[in-house]
């Protein structure tokens, strides 16, 4: 039978360690599963090696069916790359007039700083692509939100926009980049407009944007990000212990975080010379992996205090090390739309849960039912060390039946249930319903 063709137009794809990538490959391999072709439209892989790092491991979990198109960067990539053979002479003697050159080309085609080159070399695959199979159905993950524009490279095939973020304004911060009636604001709306739909990843940005464009809410919906179960995903053992093993798994945005206060309120809960905790720190120490000389100090200076930093982890080895830890840190920035890319697979483990972040936050949202949560009911020290000490009083006593009811809470966020319903809406929208899809199946088992 004929499958529906979905171009799928991710910039950052394994073996990608940007962000944004368990998304996409959630995404892309969901449908995959469900009986799409599936063709990627992504950064060329090697460039990732240069810029923020690679995860091979995560690159094999990508769905063999899937067709991965490499495309260029335009040089939209060319400030974050460190091979100085590549430096010309403009940038070395004047890096500040090459940059605003190379910020300029890039908005040239389309209004985002950089990022805009990307627009003519992965257009021009998007069409080499429909030309040599047409295309049913185009999504595009952003940011950068240039993928948007790419998007819309092909006349007459509908498109899905997928915000991981918000393009208007500022999730941490909460303030505009552009208005409404603005140049950018103008073209948003238009995109908007002309979109199949729109996905969001929680209600609060869903709703800043029907208040901001009320004539496309119809066809914005949220699609909340969840957990992908990874080899060794199961229910944690009960364990009764005096010596808790603290854990935080990913990006450590120290700038943002409030890192400071947590660090403060740890050496009020497990003072230095009374020890009897550890505090585990896994991931990148930014999005590109490189670190300031004041983080790398504040983790050399607390290793007697029992803060330790172990380095990044593979995405595929993230259950392993959940097994190795009794309670896990959630530090995220503030903003009432921040929800925390891994809140989700934070409630997924079954584990115990101290929150250290604004409980303004949309993660609140999904932790308020947890049985494990243990939130610090502000950003102070003296609330920070109550939340850890709280914990650690009952991993010293535990409850049985509220660890049973945590795990049970947490397999809930799911991605796959998450996507179920929202692809079977996507084969509508297409012409190529689920139920007929099965059928034609049944008549056809040698495909």
């Amino acid at each position: 039978m004929s499958k529906p063709h979905l171009l799928y137009i991710a910039f950052a794809f394994p073996p990608s360690t940007a962000s944004s990538v368990y998304r996409c490959t959630a995404v892309a391999n969901a449908l995959a599963e469900d009986g799409w072709d599936v063709t990627v439209l992504t950064l060329d892989r090697d460039i990732w090696s240069e810029i923020s790092g690679v995860d091979q491991k995560l690159a094999e979990s990508v769905d063999p069916r899937i067709r991965i198109v490499q495309v260029d960067d335009g040089g939209s990539e060319e400030l974050a790359r460190g091979d100085l053979r590549r430096y010309s002479r403009l940038r070395i003697e004047a890096p500040y007039v090459w940059k605003e050159v190379v910020r300029r080309r890039g908005r040239k085609d389309f209004p985002e700083d950089f990022h805009g080159a990307w627009l003519s070399p992965a257009s021009e695959a998007a069409r080499a692509v429909h030309a040599e199979k047409p295309v049913d159905l185009v999504m595009a993950s952003a940011s950068p939100y240039v993928a948007f524009g790419v998007a819309r490279s092909l006349p007459g095939v509908p498109y899905i926009m997928d915000y991981r973020d918000a393009w208007a304004f500022n999730t941490i911060t909460g303030a505009e980049d552009f208005s409404r009636g603005s140049s950018r604001g103008n073209l948003e709306a238009k995109f908007l407009a002309e979109a199949a739909g729109s996905w969001f990843v929680n209600d609060r940005i869903r709703d800043e944007y029907t208040a901001r464009y009320p004539e496309s809410a119809a066809t914005m919906r949220v699609v909340a990000n969840g957990f992908d179960p990874q080899p060794g995903h199961a229910a944690p053992a009960v364990r009764q212990t005096r010596n808790p093993r603290f854990g935080y798994l990913g990006t450590l945005q120290y700038v943002n975080m409030p890192m400071t206060e947590f660090l403060q309120g740890w050496g009020m809960a497990f003072p230095g010379a009374e020890a009897r905790a550890t505090a585990v720190f896994r991931g990148k120490l930014s999005a590109s992996g490189a670190a300031g000389a004041e983080i790398l100090e504040t983790f050399g200076s607390g290793t007697p205090n029992g803060l330790l930093y172990e380095g990044p982890i593979s995405k595929r080895d993230v259950a392993r090390f959940y097994g190795t830890v009794d309670a896990l840190l959630l530090l995220l920035s503030s903003g009432k739309y921040v929800t925390g890319g891994k809140t989700a697979e934070y409630l997924a483990t079954g584990l115990p849960i101290v929150s250290v972040h604004d409980l303004g936050n949309a993660a609140t949202e999904l932790l308020r039912d947890y049985p494990l949560w243990f939130p610090a009911k502000d950003l102070t020290p003296d609330s920070i060390a109550a939340a850890l000490r709280k914990c650690a009083e009952a991993l010293a006593d535990p409850d049985t039946a509220a660890w049973e009811a945590a795990w049970k809470y947490g397999q809930q966020f799911a991605r796959s249930a998450i996507l179920a319903p929202v692809i079977s809406d996507l084969r509508e929208l297409v012409g190529h319903p689920r139920q007929r899809a099965l059928a034609e199946d049944q008549r056809n088992p040698q495909q």
